[in-house]
């Protein structure tokens, strides 16, 4: 069966899910560059297995961040495009390019599992709005980000 989606969102709620959904885009905006900053400055005795990871993650953001949008766009909501809107909207913060490897993963898996919550908190809203292909994506990213927070605390011997 296919999917419904719907062809925009209504309504105070509505308006209240637009600036939710725009906040998360922020966030896997900010995460996307923070991961790259990680790849790109990660030192130390597990260099290799984490400018991997940290590359592997930042590829699936990518991807997640293109569906996502696109997605937004198919119900009328328009997304967020600056570095500056994102910077005012994510609440999880760039990396310093300062942190040492176990600062990077440790604070990686706080912004996974922070983004995979909040992402979830809209899934009944987009439901409502009947916005199902919108909020099957937004599960399937949280349901991603919640693995890989785990595996990122199992790394560091805390899961």
């Amino acid at each position: 069966m296919a999917k419904r989606q719907a062809t925009e969102i209504k309504g105070q709620a509505g308006r209240v899910l637009e600036q939710d959904l725009n906040r998360e885009l922020s966030n896997m905006q900010v995460l996307y560059v923070k991961l790259h900053n990680y790849h790109w400055f990660v030192k130390g005795t597990h260099f290799f297995s984490l400018h991997e990871k940290f590359e592997e993650l930042y590829n699936n953001t990518k991807t997640y961040i293109d569906d996502y949008a696109e997605q937004m766009l198919a119900i009328q909501v328009k997304p967020l495009a600056t570095m500056k809107e994102y910077l005012a909207n994510a609440t999880i913060e760039e990396a310093s390019g300062t942190e040492e490897e176990e600062e990077m993963v440790e604070t990686l898996a706080a912004d996974l599992q922070a983004v995979s919550n909040q992402l979830l908190e809209m899934v009944d809203g987009l439901e409502e709005q009947n916005a199902l292909s919108l909020a099957d994506a937004v599960q399937d990213i949280a349901r991603d980000y919640q693995k890989e927070g785990w595996m990122l605390r199992s790394y560091l011997g805390r899961d």
